[in-house]
């Protein structure tokens, strides 16, 4: 086993990865994909990748997992040596919009004519093709051109953006079944794909049931302020002690008994808005504690509302082991989810681990010399002169 070659386990070990994507959703691809054993090689320019600067927590989660090369992609040199470790891995993720993919050679006809089997994925804003093709964009436009923004926040309010990056995170994953399938396709034909991801691809399948409830002529489906078109109860509700839970009862069995369990006594005629003030009025009386224990008899669907603080202490998340630490040396030891989805190991195995996830971030160009000499077969007077011009 050479240098570069991880001794971790996981379903992913074995596959390696050149990820030479920034900001977010490009980067958390790898990162799905280290979770599970992938060698992904992070490459960097020489001054770091910008979430390493400032202690972001952000580095914690795009970087864990992951072997840093620094690589100068401005100078054509740089190109090039990406261009040749092209040649000697399974797949490369980029996010460069294809006007530049091509002007920097990085497009799939170049690269998947020095290596066939090659997997590549493009992340855009909007996709390979179409009049917004080389459009600047983000996971956060992804979700307002997508229209989940216009799903979510009060009817008679203005259209609200989640404080959370959906739009990055829902690409990610999609970019990681991408590989996946690609993978999957390589093993019968030998060849390898270009994998086209992008935010409004990705967003278009939650708003789906609004898009699909729409018919031409008819008013668009609007802001509900947290519910469902269906009458049905599933909002959030603030607590006497002033905690919230969330409750979702949309079956006729659960709705009934939440009902009956809150003291509701008009008339069940499809009234979400009835419904919804009486189980506020109800849940308003009690502490949270007592709101769940009670719902949670009659085996109704209810949760508490969790904050980053919550989280960490509820037992459910402790048992699992849900979240884990990080080292980070930029930002310190940061908490992180744990690996999704989780695969079955031994019973002494440890789940929370990822199945073989190193619980570090690497230092900026740790592996650049391992990754130059075991891939590309460099000596140390090349590797020198690299340095010496600012390549690496």
């Amino acid at each position: 086993m050479t240098e570069i070659e991880a001794e971790t386990g996981g379903v992913l070990a074995g596959l390696r990865v050149i990820d030479a994507a920034t900001l977010y959703a490009g980067p958390f691809i790898s990162t799905v994909l280290a979770d599970h054993g992938a060698d992904v090689i992070k490459i960097e320019p020489p001054g770091g990748d910008p979430y390493r600067t400032g202690g972001s927590a952000l580095w914690a989660l795009l970087g864990r997992g992951k072997r840093s090369m620094t690589l100068d992609l401005r100078q054509e040199r740089g190109l090039a040596i990406l261009r040749r470790l092209a040649e000697h891995v399974d797949v490369v993720i980029v996010n460069l919009l294809p006007d530049a993919l091509r002007r920097r050679g990085l497009d799939w006809e170049t690269l998947s004519a020095l290596n066939p089997g090659l997997i590549q994925v493009c992340v855009t804003s909007f996709g390979l093709d179409g009049p917004r093709a080389n459009a600047p964009g983000s996971g956060t436009l992804g979700e307002a051109f997508s229209g989940l923004t216009h799903l979510t926040g009060h009817p008679d309010g203005k259209p609200m953006l989640a404080s959370a990056p959906v739009g990055d995170a829902v690409t990610g994953y999609v970019g990681a079944f991408g590989v996946l399938a690609a993978c999957y396709e390589r093993a019968r034909t030998g060849r390898g794909r270009l994998v086209d991801v992008n935010p409004v691809d990705s967003l278009l399948h939650l708003p789906a049931p609004a898009l699909a409830e729409w018919t031409e002529g008819a008013p668009v489906p609007g802001r509900l302020d947290g519910r469902l078109a269906a009458p049905a109860v599933r909002n959030t509700f603030r607590c006497r002690d002033g905690t919230w839970v969330a409750i979702s009862c949309s079956t006729p069995r659960h709705l009934d008994q939440l009902l009956d369990s809150v003291g509701y006594t008009g008339a069940r005629l499809g009234d979400g808005d009835a419904y919804d003030a009486a189980v506020a009025a109800w849940v308003g009386r009690h502490d949270r504690t007592s709101v769940i224990a009670r719902l949670g008899e009659r085996r109704l669907p209810v949760v508490p509302v969790h904050d980053a603080r919550t989280l960490h202490e509820d037992d459910h998340v402790r048992a699992r082991r849900a979240l884990r630490q990080v080292a980070a040396a930029e930002a310190g030891e940061r908490w992180v989810p744990a690996a999704a989805p989780r695969f079955v190991a031994e019973p002494d195995a440890d789940a929370a681990s990822g199945n073989g996830t190193s619980d570090e971030c690497p230092g900026l160009g740790e592996h650049t010399v391992a990754v130059l000499r075991d891939l590309l077969h460099l000596d140390e007077a090349a590797i020198q002169r690299l340095r010496e011009s600012g390549v690496v």
